[in-house]
């Protein structure tokens, strides 16, 4: 899900004939379709975790599988795609098998996705390596380092509540990382520039105190998050963007709504760590992040990362908006239905949350398959 940088890193397939569509290698198709299964067991188990009756896969398995399984995976293969070197497939590969060994065996599962967290790191840290050394760099690789403690932490018999800190750390740093070294066309001062790494360090303190003191690590995690939601709200370069036609303003839409959810949970995080509680206010932080703030910004992406993948371009119709107010409204509802203790609205928010998802696939694929005729 990182960012338009690595638009026209394609390259041409030389099977391919003149006017025909380049040809969709076969490895990162498979890739794709393994984080697609992570899609789907993350669906089965939140449904699971809402109550509806399940056999075959462990419902308290969600977070994993939706966060590791299904977004790493794809982070894991346009970080692969974006390095153009095979040992970068090592991390995708990985966190496939790991996601399709999970249900049956938790250690082999879970080693195979730490694994997997460990080549994201070196992969996240070769342009470091390389000579370029910016704090995006810096940040996406703590980001993909959080993923590998998650792991850890899980594997020595954390449970879903104690690593989901470390779980959005993973997805949130990634993103702002990327959108960090784009907001360098919006000129902000080094100053500025300087109070965004400061809001980050302060995020990242409180996710690495979060596992042993949970008020103290959420109350400056949430801090961290409302000052990078303010800095990216001005300098981000979608305020810009949003004004052209088509798939950029559409892009632009996904990424400042999803702004407003990072807010929201940002919030949620300060109010749990000055002692807030009820029964599904940790439900109504995670999903203000995990589905309004990162799935909004899996939808802005998809028109860029689809095509770097699939060396094969993604055409565009106002249809896609349809999923995205789709998950908005059935974010929104979910929120509110778990502040108020709504168990039944929580319910029809769910399966408003998989129609948004299984619409975003549905109208990504019918896309694709018009554009290659």
């Amino acid at each position: 899900m990182t960012g338009p940088r690595h638009v026209g890193r394609t390259t041409p397939d030389p099977a391919a004939s003149p006017g025909s569509a380049p040809r969709i290698p076969r490895h990162r198709l498979l890739l794709l379709a393994g984080g697609g299964v992570g899609l789907l067991l993350g669906m089965y188990t939140g449904l699971a975790r809402a109550g509806i009756e399940h056999r075959f896969v462990a419902a308290d398995l969600h977070g994993i599988q939706m966060v590791i399984g299904f977004l790493g995976t794809l982070i894991a293969l346009e970080r692969a795609v974006a390095l153009g070197s095979r040992w970068g497939y090592a991390a995708p590969t990985l966190s496939v098998a790991g996601v399709l060994a999970l249900p049956f065996t938790r250690l082999a599962g879970g080693l195979l996705l730490t694994a997997a967290g460990g080549v994201v790191v070196a992969t996240t840290l070769e342009p470091w390596r390389r000579g370029s050394r910016e704090a995006h760099v810096a940040i996406m690789a703590t980001g993909a380092l959080a993923w590998v403690t998650a792991m850890v932490l899980w594997l020595t018999g954390a449970g879903p509540i104690r690593i989901t800190p470390l779980l959005a750390a993973f997805l949130v740093l990634t993103i702002v990382g990327e959108r960090l070294e784009l907001s360098r066309l919006s000129l902000p001062s080094p100053e500025s520039r300087r109070r965004f790494h400061l809001a980050v360090a302060v995020f990242t303190a409180g996710v690495a105190i979060a596992p042993f003191s949970r008020g103290t690590g959420l109350l400056l995690g949430g801090l961290g998050l409302i000052g990078q939601v303010l800095w990216l709200g001005r300098y981000d370069l979608a305020r810009r963007t949003i004004r052209r036609p088509g798939v950029t303003r559409f892009a632009a839409t996904c990424i400042l709504a999803g702004y407003l959810w990072l807010a929201v949970s940002g919030l949620l995080w300060v109010a749990m760590g000055l002692g807030a509680s009820g029964p599904l206010l940790h439900d109504a932080l995670v999903h203000a992040l995990f589905l309004g703030f990162v799935l909004s910004m899996v939808m802005g992406h998809a028109p860029i990362i689809v095509p770097a993948v699939l060396r094969t371009p993604l055409g565009f119709h106002p249809v896609a908006y349809v999923p995205l107010g789709l998950l908005h409204l059935s974010v929104a509802v979910r929120i509110g239905a778990d502040l108020a203790g709504s168990y039944p609205w929580r319910e029809a928010a769910l399966n408003g949350n998989v129609a948004a998802i299984v619409a975003f696939v549905v109208v990504t694929v019918t896309m694709l398959r018009r554009v290659r005729g």
